[in-house]
């Protein structure tokens, strides 16, 4: 006998087949080497092997391109009829050899039909057909509909491949099925020769099932100390699948070496086969090979999945004809079906209910299937997975590997059905993260036509300004879509508001004309501070005029209830359950959208394709929120935590809103990914080993050509580089689900709640505090600054001042100069530290200079990371990660006095009172949590002020020459 145990069933009369296909496996040789050194002499294919193969790699992409038109349903039968044909054309040399016996491919009909008798038979048919293949065999289930279906597919000369078969009576009726399709040939006169057919009987599923019930019994009889009943229930164990096929290939005895069939062979006919399935073993505790070794038998069919296979020929036994003999370990099958009878286990239920779940089980992996090709066909009709390139070195293992724990905990799949336990496992949280969620479905509580007859009933009328009132997720949105687009022929420019600063405000108010104007006043909660001051001073300004005001807000908040009794033109009242950073696609970004006259079907379709191409359905490898999810949360565990995020020239603010949605949803418990926005590109010795580097590129930008080059030297020096390119402006709209979805995944991978923000609270209450003590006393506290010069006074608490004395001691610098003592706080970081400008000044064009140079001299002096915020609109965006994430921040706030100031209609403070207490407050907080933060107080020209700073920063460069 032979002694590769693959060859040597067959010298036994069994066959070898492979439960699995795969086009790679066609192409690349491997079919052909397991027809040569495993025996296999046929190929079963079934919906979950197919939603593998093509859902789960890119190998089918290509083929999908090149039939982009058609539905998805009509793309996956061209690439599984390809791959039939394929594989069918390679075993037709075994086919010829072994005449017709063997060498056959299975394709199923959709398990959609299997309540169908007259569908499964005419699909059969057209399928058979459409292969055009004589060693083709087509897959119908042994379901009450299929069975008359097989007949009459027999009938019809159709090969058959029956499936889903789990009990002995099902299997006999099966058999008849066949012998009636070829009687009917055989009195019509047609030929019985060639029409082949094997009968697919299940095994692992059978134990698996059956086991679960002794299982249960066991522990009954546990309770009760039945050790009797134990040991019964014990030695039933892995007995009933293999107990069942012996019983059906006694069957298939008795009906083949019948008086009936004799005159069918007599004829040419071949027998139907019984074909072992579901030969993997589910039980980690029996034989990897037991549904092989056991079954061994003439006239037999074995389809084994390739680790199973590969097991067989590796250590499988084979000792004859075993399915016609019992041994110690497994009994005689009609005592095994006696005893599971005594132990009250209904065998006719059981095989039942197993047939009727794996109807369903593959009518949900072809429903998958179609859902991932159509997904897939959305990916690279767009082009997204092309546009998506990594390039992270090292990095790409710990990539990887999250992105397959992500998968295998179904993370995507989780999140899409509001499931709060993918992030944490405390009951109440929980629930707060499923109200939270709403941002996944804004395709459908949108209301896309409602902002069109917003936007129509704006056009060309006598509205020349919008102003938005707005703070955060409620601002930065619109900003981004007002910068990128600007506004559309016939339609009002927009202004953003988001800080109290008064000089910022007067700007506002002297660039409108105030009649012509309609203000947005934008606030989920209804009653954002600086909103609703904002609010009171423009509707004191409009001589109360409600119609010139449109709400934003939650429903039944005080804001909603204000609009209707002042008469607002319009109220949105804005899903509840999506957070303030998640709101850029609701009503938040959408109105202000409108009114500007971005065309909103463009961008709708840019959003609905990304939101498509990041259902569960998309591979995970290939999923563009899950990989950018992945790509952030595994780097910044691995020390990359500092998230430069570049663009080209026409979407340069697009990092200002990203920097919220990740500072905010990450930055906590101690952790976070820091984003990085709005810096130059650099060089690479600009940088530490703490980054990494995200870049959004549209193609043709103006810029392009010049980014693109400091990007590629940054990523040839050997950092990590993630590269997102946009095909134009309005593929933004994608990019806020994608970053979103991104954002949710890289909460979880730093196992933080990327929805709360328990930390912004803290600078608010401080700021009520000292508004507080403001209406109480007239002013607001004063401190004495540590160093207090003529034009800059440095103001800290001791947590910062000891550590910069010790540090200036250290380094021999002078404690009483405001210079030294400020680089000595530039010096004394340590690696992964970060520096944060929080700049309470009015940004015009010759500060903001002034400040950009700071900001890119302290970066290349100590390689460290520099943000920059403007207060107090960064309070809403990265104020939580300086409280909340990691304490390796250097924090320099720079105030200066407010010249001008505004009163608050209906306030005992004003916009210049509540803009410095905000910023004490702020640096309270900092404080409160050991933060080390100094305030860089101007008190005098702001150009001189800052030149001090950089006199600071060019001393230790001067102190490192």
């Amino acid at each position: 006998m032979a002694e590769n145990p693959a060859f040597a069933v067959q010298e036994i009369g069994q066959s070898l087949w492979l439960d699995f296909i795969h086009r790679k496996a066609l192409q690349d040789g491997e079919f052909q080497r397991r027809i040569d050194e495993e025996g296999v002499v046929g190929v079963t294919s079934n919906p979950s092997i197919f939603q593998k193969a093509i859902g789960d790699s890119d190998t089918y992409d290509e083929a999908i391109r090149a039939n982009l038109d058609l539905s998805a349903n009509e793309i996956y039968e061209s690439l599984a009829i390809a791959d039939i044909q394929q594989a069918t054309d390679l075993f037709r040399p075994i086919y010829d050899k072994t005449n017709k016996q063997d060498g056959y491919v299975s394709l199923e009909v959709s398990p959609l039909l299997a309540s169908s008798t007259e569908e499964t038979i005419t699909e059969a048919k057209r399928l058979f057909k459409a292969v055009d293949r004589p060693n083709v065999m087509i897959k119908i289930p042994a379901t009450p509909a299929g069975i008359p279906a097989i007949e009459e597919v027999i009938a019809a000369g159709v090969n058959v491949n029956v499936t889903l078969i789990f009990s002995v009576e099902n299997y006999e009726q099966v058999a008849e099925a066949f012998i009636k399709g070829l009687e009917r040939r055989l009195e019509a006169g047609e030929s019985v020769e060639g029409i082949a057919s094997v009968a697919s009987f299940f095994l692992s599923r059978i134990d698996n099932a059956v086991d679960n019930i002794l299982k249960n019994n066991m522990r009954a009889a546990q309770v009760h100390g039945d050790t009797t009943r134990i040991a019964a229930n014990r030695r039933m164990l892995g007995q009933a699948a293999i107990a069942n096929a012996k019983l059906a290939y006694r069957s298939f005895q008795r009906v083949f070496e019948g008086q009936r069939f004799a005159k069918l062979k007599a004829a040419g006919a071949q027998v139907q086969r019984p074909l072992w399935a579901s030969t993997s073993t589910k039980d980690p505790a029996y034989p990897d090979t037991m549904y092989v070794d056991q079954l061994i038998g003439k006239d037999t069919v074995n389809t084994l999945p390739p680790n199973t296979l590969e097991a067989f020929v590796d250590h499988g036994t084979v000792e004859g004809a075993t399915i016609l003999r019992n041994n110690e370990t497994y009994l005689d099958p009609t005592s095994v079906m006696e005893n599971l009878a005594e132990l009250g286990i209904d065998m006719g239920q059981v095989t039942h209910r197993l047939q009727v779940d794996g109807v369903d089980a593959f009518i949900e992996s072809f429903e998958k299937l179609m859902q991932q090709v159509a997904a897939k066909r959305t990916l690279l009709k767009t082009g997204l997975i092309d546009r998506q390139k990594l390039a992270l070195g090292i990095y790409n293992e710990q990539v990887s590997k999250a992105q397959t724990e992500m998968d295998k905990s179904f993370i995507v799949g989780r999140i899409w059905s509001g499931d709060g336990s993918v992030w944490k496992d405390h009951g109440p949280t929980i629930e707060k993260i499923q109200n939270r969620l709403g941002w996944l479905h804004v395709l459908n509580t949108i209301d896309i036509e409602r902002l069109k007859q917003l936007q129509a009933s704006i056009k060309d009328s006598n509205v020349t300004n919008v102003v938005l009132l707005g703070m955060g997720g409620s601002s930065l949105a619109p900003e981004v879509m007002y910068k990128t687009f600007g506004k559309a022929e016939g339609f009002p420019e927009l202004k953003v508001l988001d800080s109290t600063d008064p000089a910022r405000i007067q700007a506002v108010e002297d660039s409108i004309d105030l009649p012509n104007t309609l203000f947005i006043v934008a606030s989920k909660s209804g009653g954002t501070v600086e909103t609703m001051s904002f609010y009171k001073h423009f509707y004191e300004k409009t001589g109360h005029n409600g119609s010139q005001f449109i709400a934003i807000t939650d429903p039944e908040t005080s804001l909603a209830q204000l609009a209707q009794e002042k008469a607002f033109r319009d109220v949105f009242i804005n899903p509840a359950d999506i957070g303030g950073r998640y709101s850029a696609l609701s009503y938040f970004g959408m109105v202000p959208a409108a009114l500007i006259g971005i065309d909103l079907d463009r961008a709708w379709s840019s959003a609905r394709t990304m939101i498509e191409a990041n259902r569960p359905e998309i591979p995970a490898a290939f999923h563009p929120g899950l990989t950018l999810g992945a790509v952030i949360g595994a780097l910044a565990k691995e020390g990359r935590d500092k998230v430069s995020i570049f663009t080209t020239a026409s979407i340069s603010s697009f990092g200002d809103w990203a920097e919220q949605l990740l500072a905010e949803s990450l930055g906590k418990e101690g952790k976070g990914a820091l984003p990085v926005v709005g810096a130059t590109v650099g060089k690479p010795h600009d940088y530490s080993s703490d980054r990494l580097f995200l870049y959004l590129r549209i193609d043709d930008d103006s810029n392009l050509d010049e980014v693109d080059e400091g990007i590629r030297t940054l990523r040839e020096a050997g950092h990590p580089r993630m590269t997102l390119r946009l095909p134009n402006p309005y593929a933004l709209f994608g990019e806020f689900f994608r970053w979103e979805f991104a954002t949710a995944v890289a909460g979880y991978q730093l196992e933080v709640n990327p929805f709360d923000e328990p930390n912004v609270t803290e600078a608010k209450e401080a700021t009520k505090e000292l508004l507080q003590h403001y209406q109480e006393h007239g002013s607001l506290p004063q401190s004495e600054p540590f160093i207090d010069g003529t034009s800059v006074k440095l103001y800290a608490d001791e947590t910062t001042v000891a550590p910069l004395r010790e540090l200036g001691r250290a380094h021999n610098y002078d404690e009483e100069s405001r210079t030294q003592v400020l680089a000595a706080q530039i010096t004394g970081t340590n690696t992964g530290d970060y520096f944060a400008l929080l700049v309470y000044l009015t940004p015009d064009e010759e500060t903001e200079a002034k400040i950009q140079e700071i900001r890119r001299r302290l970066r290349h002096v100590t390689r460290r990371a520099v943000t920059l915020g403007y207060g107090p609109r960064y309070l809403h965006s990265t104020g939580q990660f300086h409280k909340g994430g990691p304490n390796n921040g250097v924090f320099i706030q720079i105030t200066a006095n407010v010249e001008t100031d505004i009163d608050i209609p209906g306030e005992p403070y004003s916009f210049g009172t509540l803009f410095q207490a905000q910023a004490a407050g702020d640096l309270q907080a900092l404080h409160n949590h050991n933060r080390r933060a100094f305030r860089f107080h101007i008190d005098g020209d702001i150009d001189e002020g800052l030149q001090k700073l950089l006199d600071a920063i060019e001393f230790v460069e001067n102190r490192n020459q």
